[in-house]
């Protein structure tokens, strides 16, 4: 390679430098012309050139530093100020393409590309160094995808906070996002240190060094370990809800459903008739099956209504047409509130809805067998014989399990506050009583209020007073004895 090859490789070396950066590199020679004259010396050729850091930056060996020097040498000035760093600074300024930017260019001048389009072909003009052992430094790049893979660690985010800032200057050694590092920086913050040797690492850095200098190309590290990585996002954990098959009889399987729900409008005083009345403008007492659904969606009834309900709801309700006679279904739901024309029987005395009204929406249990339920009952009995001996009081043990007042508690619950009240009963026998008190439509809330009532009943005194506490109010009735002042005597009464 003669002297002028060498100094185009020099000036393109120099290029890919301070294209990125934006250097402009006449201003490193301004203190050592103050007379604009075009030429220096050639000491000071390689100061302005060479110096790393405070100037240009750029990596330059002391043979390159004299052949550039020698090739812009004008033979006809007198010496030391020889060197013209007019022509050298305009060579090295071509890649901006400053003079070809100006009015009345011609429009297939080179225009000049923005910092990082250039930075993209320098990644993707990036070449490895070679290596003495390929197979070996193809092992240690498997082996770095599969680790970010497993660990989900993206290799080149490692290095985000060691590239510089995006405040252009000479001393920047690497650029904003440049996809570079140094070596020593690249080494320190590898994150595979323990699967991995420091001559496994050492051999990854020579093979990604960037020349001139020992700066490591990241960037080009993480696009060949991506080219094995798969770009979809590794699959989310996840465990399937596999529902055990319950064969469990409930009591709300065999309800009817008008009862059902009559009972769930007493609970809340619900009134039906109001939520079909804005689908049937006329009062005909008819709606469609989709009409009915949206009713009892609105009055918050759908959760009580299963599909064979409202299958059952229609085969009684609907007439040949397929209409929905909400007119009957409303009134057999009413009836629970009041029997209907009572006013041509005036003498008819009808009940009050009581809490056996609204039981069967508040109750759900599991149907039993005889056998069962002879079982259950030995286990009550052996129980209140226990509470009756040794008065044992039950209801604050399970009151600090149960702290929203529910009246229920779980069944682990459970298990443990018979195990606190030293009762030792068998896997069987507490399976069998969550079987009893399980009321709530599911094997898990046990009404412990109902297993208290059982098995420590209150006596009559108790009772008494409870429904003292809870009847009407009464006016203070006089005494028939004593009037206040005096004894009433037996013969004026």
């Amino acid at each position: 390679m003669d002297a002028s090859d060498q100094v185009e490789v020099i000036i393109s070396k120099i290029q890919n430098y301070v294209f990125p950066r934006r250097i402009r590199v006449s201003e490193f020679f301004v203190n050592f012309d103050p007379l604009k004259s075009g030429f220096c010396t050639e000491t000071q050729f390689a100061r302005a050139v060479c110096t790393s850091g405070a100037t240009a930056g750029a990596r330059l060996t002391e043979n390159e530093v004299r052949i550039t020097a020698d090739h812009f040498t004008d033979t006809s000035k007198i010496k030391p100020n020889v060197v013209n760093y007019y022509k050298f600074c305009a060579a090295i300024d071509e890649i901006f393409a400053a003079d070809s930017l100006e009015v009345g260019a011609p429009s297939n001048a080179m225009m000049a590309g923005s910092p990082n389009s250039t930075l993209r072909e320098t990644l993707t003009q990036f070449i490895p160094q070679p290596v003495e052992d390929e197979e070996k430094m193809m092992h240690v790049l498997h082996r770095v995808a599969a680790m970010c893979r497993s660990r989900g660690i993206i290799f080149k985010a490692v290095f985000f906070d060691f590239e510089r800032a995006a405040i252009p200057s000479p001393s920047r050694v690497n650029p904003i996002r440049g996809g570079k590092v140094t070596r020593p920086q690249f080494i320190r913050n590898f994150p595979f240190k323990k699967e991995f040797t420091e001559e496994e690492v050492e051999l990854l850095a020579d093979r990604y060094t960037c020349l001139p200098g020992d700066d490591v190309n990241f960037q080009a590290i993480h696009n060949d370990i991506s080219e094995v990585l798969s770009p979809e996002p590794p699959p989310c954990p996840k465990s399937d809800l596999y529902l055990k098959a319950d064969e469990t009889m409930w009591d709300h399987m065999m309800l009817n459903p008008v009862k059902k729900i009559q009972s769930k409008t007493v609970e809340k005083r619900v009134r039906l008739r109001e939520w079909f009345k804005d689908f049937d403008p006329l009062r005909k007492g008819f709606c469609t099956a989709g009409q009915l659904k949206t009713a009892l969606t609105t009055s918050s009834m759908d959760k009580e209504v299963s599909k064979d309900d409202f299958q059952h709801l229609l085969e009684v309700y609907s007439r040949a047409d397929g209409m929905f006679c909400y007119d009957a279904f409303c009134k057999d739901v009413d009836f629970a509130f009041g029997m209907p024309n009572l006013e041509k029987d005036p003498l008819m005395k009808t009940p009050l809805p009581d809490y056996t009204t609204t039981a069967p929406a508040r109750r759900n249990r599991i149907c039993l067998d005889p056998q069962r339920r002879e079982e259950i009952t030995l286990i009550e009995e052996r129980l209140r014989a226990r509470v009756m001996k040794e008065r044992i009081n039950l209801k604050p043990t399970f009151k600090d399990m149960d702290k929203a007042n529910r009246g229920v508690v779980s069944r682990n619950q459970f298990t443990r506050c018979m195990g606190m009240l030293g009762w030792e009963l068998s896997q069987e026998e507490l399976s069998l009583l969550c079987a009893a008190y399980c009321d709530r439509g599911n094997h898990n809330d046990f009404n412990y209020t109902d297993l208290i009532q059982c098995i420590d009943p209150p006596d009559d005194d108790q009772e008494t007073a409870m429904q003292q506490l809870n009847s009407p109010y009464q006016d203070e009735v006089p005494s028939k004895y004593f009037n206040g002042m005096k004894i009433i005597p037996m013969g004026s009464m």
